[in-house]
């Protein structure tokens, strides 16, 4: 990967760590930002105008890495969804007075509805957002899944910042490190 913030005269910059001290990895850094945030944007193609991104406030849970929604059919990224599945979610960290400077994670994949509980989604978004109990059984609401075929994480960590992408990779693939149940790429 090249780095293109390097210095003009194309030397390597020194590192701002220590490289023998043992540092987590980007999925590890990834991991743990997603597990922190149960909120996102997520990002569909728009019916009207056709082929617009669409991007909407959600609020997102985990289950066996992909992230899961519980969204209403009146929504409008509920119908996008259902014409075009390809969908991001974007979550990122708040609290720096410089909003660029926080770390964020971008996952892309095709979004389906889950069907019946498949695979606990309807669990785990209740464990995260228990008063969502109160609707989640309403007609219109269903249980979707993103499932997650490609991560782009931009962090910032003690002043360095971190690029990584793990591009066509299923999340199992990537290494992984202790966290949260649930948690992204577990």
């Amino acid at each position: 990967m090249s780095d293109a913030h390097s210095r003009p005269s194309g030397d390597p910059s020194e590192p701002l760590y220590d490289p023998n001290v043992l540092t987590p990895t980007h999925a590890e850094r990834a991991r743990t930002l997603v597990s922190q945030i149960s909120t996102g944007t997520l990002c569909t193609l728009a019916i009207e105008p056709a082929g617009y991104p669409y991007g909407s406030f959600v609020t997102v849970a985990f289950e066996k890495g992909n992230p899961i929604f519980l969204i209403s059919a009146l929504a409008e990224h509920t119908k996008n969804l259902e014409q075009d599945p390809r969908a991001s979610l974007l979550v990122a960290e708040s609290g720096s007075a410089d909003p660029l400077a926080n770390g964020r994670v971008t996952m892309l994949g095709p979004c389906t509805r889950v069907e019946g509980d498949e695979g606990g989604a309807r669990e785990a978004f209740l464990a995260a957002h228990p008063n969502s109990a109160y609707y989640a059984d309403f007609r219109d609401f269903g249980f979707w899944k993103l499932h997650v075929a490609s991560v782009r994480y931009i962090g910032v960590t003690d002043g360095c910042r971190g690029l990584a992408r793990q591009s066509g990779r299923p999340p199992s693939q990537i290494p992984s490190a202790p966290q949260r149940p649930g948690s992204l790429l577990t």
